[in-house]
């Protein structure tokens, strides 16, 4: 593992910069997620709050709901078999580069269900009739629906079969029903885009990713878009100056010489943020991915989601702690253990930081640390 030297402690400033949580911001919850190209998005109200705290000014839960609603972001499985947040108009390109790998790593899931070709393809011929004409359905709407049309979908086949459709561009996200995700069809949710070149296509991905999350590493970039190394380093070639390189603790890192500036703002560098243990500042890389820990504390910091503490607190540039949070009807428990001691001052930061969460879902925070 790279020590945390100075220039090591540069880099991880770097990417806490880069990937909106200092120094700038997005405008709205559109412009942060197509900044980032993809958010990992499985826990909805923790995703919600990963783009809600890198929007400049304190919008609320709202905002990112409502892109959200109006289907400027979807929520689907892309990149990697799991929920993401993607700009509407990034959709397509990026399943058209990357499903085809995500769905032949997914085989041996699909056999162990029984779920196969033939199946998977009457539920997909399901789901268009079912959902056409603008209808959003829930999942144990569809359960009860693709039923009645004489389909098994008991237990994991339904998952399977709507996690295919939705790699196949077939459905995606609708407007959220209350707490619960729907769905709908991408060919009426989502316009249509040209159709890139892989070349093309795994040249943006490449770019689009070192702009907000370098800098990284190939096998950081491997492990998140799913594509394999060849491929990467063709598009990084290609890139020519585009790229730089650079080479701390005997690690090669890249990054975008010239990130985006749209829908970006000067933003604030708060002291303490409290950030989803699956923000994209921990999943968003591999090899890389204790560079913001440098005592290799929280090394395996995707582990804590199993702990008590299942969140990660993070002051400046790197991990400081773990925090959790408890509804207690309309307030919020913030509940936080840290690496060191808190003066008096840095209670109040992290009080701040928490205030900002419970601020985002309405609602008001105690806060109690752990020792």
């Amino acid at each position: 593992m790279l020590g945390m030297d100075g220039r090591a402690r540069e880099l991880a400033a770097e990417r806490v910069r880069n990937v909106l949580l200092a120094e700038r911001q997005a405008t709205d919850a559109v412009a942060a997620v197509r900044t980032l190209l993809a958010v990992q998005a499985q826990e909805h109200a923790f995703s919600r709050w990963s783009v809600g705290q890198r929007l400049a000014g304190d919008p609320g839960e709202e905002a990112v709901r409502r892109a959200v609603d109006e289907g400027r972001v979807v929520r689907t499985h892309v990149l990697r078999p799991t929920w993401h947040y993607v700009a509407a108009e990034d959709l397509r390109w990026l399943q058209d580069l990357t499903a085809e790998r995500v769905l032949a790593a997914s085989a041996s899931w699909f056999r162990n269900h029984g779920v196969d070709d033939e199946f998977l393809g009457r539920v997909r011929e399901a789901l268009v009739r079912l959902l056409e004409g603008g209808r959003h359905r829930t999942r144990d709407e569809l359960r009860e629906l693709l039923t009645a049309e004489g389909l098994d979908v008991s237990g994991q086949r339904l998952t399977a079969a709507l996690f295919e459709a939705e790699m196949r561009c077939v459905i995606c996200s609708g407007p959220l029903a209350g707490a619960h995700h729907t769905y709908a069809l991408v060919d009426e949710r989502v316009p249509p885009t040209p159709r890139l070149e892989p070349e093309e296509a795994t040249a943006r991905l490449v770019s689009r990713y070192l702009a907000a999350h370098g800098p990284a590493t190939l096998k950081d970039l491997r492990w998140w878009s799913t594509l394999t190394l060849k491929q990467l380093r063709a598009a990084v070639e290609d890139l020519g100056d585009a790229v730089e390189r650079e080479v701390a603790g005997g690690v090669e890192y890249l990054r975008l010489t010239a990130g985006p500036s749209e829908g970006l703002v000067a933003g604030d560098a708060p002291r303490f943020q409290l950030l989803q243990v699956f923000d994209e500042l921990f999943v968003g890389y591999a090899e890389s991915r204790g560079l913001l820990d440098p005592d290799g504390e929280y090394g395996a910091v995707l582990n804590i989601a199993f702990g008590e503490l299942t969140h990660v607190v993070v002051e400046g540039d790197r991990i400081a702690g773990r925090w959790r949070q408890d509804k207690r009807g309309k307030r919020v428990q913030v509940t936080a253990r840290l690496a060191r001691p808190l003066s008096r001052q840095d209670r109040e930061a992290l009080e701040d930081a928490a205030a900002r969460f419970g601020s985002f879902f309405g609602s008001t925070v105690d806060v109690t640390l752990q020792e």
